[in-house]
């Protein structure tokens, strides 16, 4: 009796393995952290300085991020405490990537902060109602979305009939030097 075997046509064999290859090469570009788009890259929180100000160790030393787009209560206001020991728990000590947007006149660095696998930090502390989307640095409909869901529900600083925005705190409250 003879027994047939089944042998795959060589054409149809190099291109299984090129795809596969293929998609080893992409996945290894995306991945590569050389091959990043300019003012992306990946760190350690270092420090959750208040709730939107972070310490970020990367390969060049560590940086001040001020994360982009959102403002959490300054030390002294209602949900200062509660916005930073939110972001500690979703960020201080673990891996980011850090998508850069520019220096503020502070010289921090303005960034998005995403914590590997989860959400991008200033997007969670709106949801959470912990921070406002800054109404003069941002025009992100996302974030205005949150926002508004969270003063719906009157959650976290929205409990408060009404909280006034750090801008405007920040105007009768100096900063301590």
């Amino acid at each position: 009796m003879i027994r047939s075997t089944s042998i795959v046509p060589f054409g149809r064999q190099c291109r299984v393995f090129f795809l596969g290859i293929g998609k080893i090469v992409w996945i290894a570009w995306m991945c590569a952290p050389g091959m990043l788009a300019a003012g992306e890259w990946r760190g350690r929180v270092e420090r959750v300085l208040d709730g939107d100000t972070l310490r970020v160790e990367r390969a060049k030393g560590v940086e001040k991020i001020r994360l982009a787009g959102v403002d959490t209560p300054e030390h002294g206001q209602p949900f200062a405490e509660e916005a930073r020991t939110y972001a500690v728990r979703l960020v201080e000590k673990r891996l980011v990537w850090v998508r850069e947007k520019e220096r503020d006149r502070f010289g921090r660095l303005v960034a998005w902060v995403t914590p590997e696998g989860g959400e991008e930090l200033g997007l969670s502390l709106v949801r959470a109602g912990l921070a406002w989307r800054h109404q003069y640095f941002s025009d992100d409909h996302q974030l205005k979305r949150l926002e508004q869901s969270a003063r719906s529900r009157r959650i976290g600083l929205w409990s408060d009939p009404q909280p006034t925005p750090p801008w405007v705190w920040k105007q009768t409250h100096p900063r301590r030097e």
